[in-house]
């Protein structure tokens, strides 16, 4: 067996742990926020589809490949406003072939003219696939290693989030996996796999430097759950003619990268970030590589009919 592939096999195993690593880390999380808290859906005011596709750790055979999708469209109900989203996730690490699919719903509470404040909920699943016990033929011994044919399950998920939204300030609460959905059982019932909850903070401020045609988005967020280490990004964008942006983010312990992108039309939105591994797996693998699309257009709601009388026809 290749080196890459013993590492790859072994941060499997060692990362799952037969309980369920965090989820995956995602680079452009600013531009794809509803695929992670339900409160964002509609706050664009506009239909939004976002598509992100990542590949970790070039190099390594059987490293993590995530792809995600999510479309999130605003409505009116009573007066109110509200949000709904669609997301879909897909996930293979190493012999794991994993996938979630949520349907989401947001409230939103205009604060002020500037200000808003969301709650979201999703309901959905998650689906866990485990190949065929040949491919782990050189850890058969190893306990920790299912010893059993290709293997899958669903279990129920759910997932909850507040936003809050003003004019040049954002800042979001969120957990994903809320109920801990069991989804794998292995070796005759004696270990179980389990999705632990994953939580969010995300914050970002809009700053509008002396020259009206470049501002600039410095942005943060924190993931962890109970049985990884925390997860912490920060970094910043620069934005010109709010059309073209670069910039450069820092994951502590973990990688540093950058990325940049391009608004064409004001609906259709590209991005493309790199990131170079400041681990022990420095050296070992080529970085990672994240693409970011989204298309968006306005809904028009129908006007209602006005209607007027006549003192003349009464």
């Amino acid at each position: 067996m290749k080196k890459s592939t013993c590492i790859a096999v072994l941060l499997v195993a060692g990362a799952t742990a037969l309980r369920a690593q965090h989820d995956s880390q995602i680079t452009q999380y600013m531009f794809g926020q509803v695929l992670f808290n339900p409160a964002c859906a509609g706050g664009g005011e506009m239909l939004d589809a976002t598509f992100i596709q990542r590949s970790q750790y070039m190099g390594f055979e059987g490293a993590p490949s995530v792809w995600s999708l999510g479309v999130s469209a605003p409505f009116m109900l009573f007066d109110a406003n509200h949000g709904a989203v669609v997301a879909v996730t897909g996930d293979k690490i190493g012999n794991f072939d994993n996938m979630s699919f949520s349907a989401g719903y947001a409230y939103r509470h205009k604060l002020s003219s500037t200000a808003t404040l969301s709650m979201g909920i999703s309901v959905g699943g998650v689906s866990y696939t485990l190949a065929s016990p040949s491919k782990w033929s050189s850890y058969a011994d190893d306990p920790a290693v299912p010893q059993r044919e290709e293997s899958s399950s669903t279990g129920f998920d759910l997932g909850m989030g507040a936003y809050y939204d003003e004019r040049d300030f954002y800042a979001g609460f969120s957990c994903r996996h809320l109920n801990q959905p069991r989804v794998l059982t292995v070796n005759s019932g004696d270990k179980t796999l389990t999705v632990k909850r994953t939580f969010y903070l995300s914050g970002g401020y809009r700053w509008q430097t002396s020259n009206e045609k470049i501002h600039v988005d410095p942005s943060a967020m924190l993931m962890f759950t109970s049985i990884a280490k925390p997860q912490l990004e920060f970094g910043a964008n620069v934005f010109y003619l709010k059309r073209y942006w670069g910039g450069l983010f820092y994951r502590i312990g973990d990688a540093l990268g950058g990325m940049a992108g391009i608004t064409v039309r004001e609906v259709f939105r590209v991005g493309v970030a790199y990131e170079y591994p400041l681990s022990r797996l420095i050296g070992t693998n080529g970085g990672s590589l994240e693409v970011f699309a989204s298309y968006a257009f306005e809904l028009k709601r129908p006007q209602k009919e006005k209607k007027y009388k006549s003192i003349r026809f009464l």
